[in-house]
């Protein structure tokens, strides 16, 4: 909770230097969808590096390898400086498994398939006469569609899902280049962070050394589905939605 508040902070006074610091002008009135890919990245800094745990002198580690995001967003313009961003996403990581005895050492891997569905509050502030920066705050819903099992001859491994839903904060800054007619061009950087673990993750290695038998990781490896992402978006050319205007019933000019 210490973190999410930090987190909530840095925006807010984002929020206000962008507010009052320059020119702003965000998609008043304007509703716009397009399409995102992010590379995912794993980084001890921030919480999303290797998982680990010993058991009988055994080593078990699972570490984030990266993966990829993609999916469908939706924008709208809701004020002058504000907008609100939605969408669905298709996420895959990828995860090894390294196990190490006093004598051997045995590799693995796996990947885990979710999907997300966020929403996103932004702040623009206008750079020059096309580009603007964002910086963004808010969260997702996760779906985890299953368990994950795999087995070798030299290890059984076994992710048990915590929920089939799971939310997450989302932290996002970014740059845009805006067209007149081709559509808006995007790059920036996120931060997905679940409340709670995602999985579980249960290892059975039999122990190669003499006198020694089955190995398994009690209490399981937790997950907690962190990762940084690098964004890539475009979306498509949309005019401002017209306003209607309201007709008063005994307004001699409408009849």
């Amino acid at each position: 909770m210490m973190f999410l508040s930090r987190l909530s902070l840095v925006f807010f006074l984002m929020a206000g230097m962008i507010s009052f610091g320059g020119q702003v002008r965000a998609q008043e009135q304007m509703m716009t969808a397009g399409f995102q890919f992010k590379p995912l990245f794993s980084s001890k800094f921030f919480n999303t590096g290797p998982e680990s745990r010993s058991v009988q002198g055994v080593n078990f580690t699972v570490t984030p390898e990266g993966g990829y995001c993609m999916g469908m967003v939706l924008r709208r313009g809701l004020t002058d400086t504000w907008s609100v961003e939605s969408g669905i996403n298709y996420v895959k990581r990828n995860y090894s498994i390294d196990i190490q005895d006093s004598a051997n050492s045995v590799n693995g891997s796996f990947s885990m398939v979710s999907y997300d569905v966020p929403l996103l509050g932004l702040v623009f502030i206008q750079l020059s006469e096309h580009i603007f920066m964002d910086v963004g705050l808010g969260v997702s819903l996760d779906f985890f569609p299953s368990d994950l099992r795999s087995k070798t001859d030299v290890y059984e491994h076994y992710s048990a899902r915590k929920s089939w839903f799971s939310p997450a904060v989302l932290a996002n800054l970014g740059w845009e280049y805006r067209t007149e007619k081709s559509g808006y061009f995007y790059l920036g950087a996120s931060y997905h962070r679940p409340f709670d673990y995602i999985y579980g993750t249960y290892l059975g290695y039999p122990d190669l050394r003499p006198l020694n038998s089955s190995v398994k990781t009690e209490p399981p490896i937790t997950l907690s589905g962190n990762f940084l992402t690098f964004d890539i978006r475009y979306f498509f050319h949309s005019d401002p939605l017209k306003k209607k205007k309201k007709v008063r019933k005994n307004d001699p000019r409408t009849r």
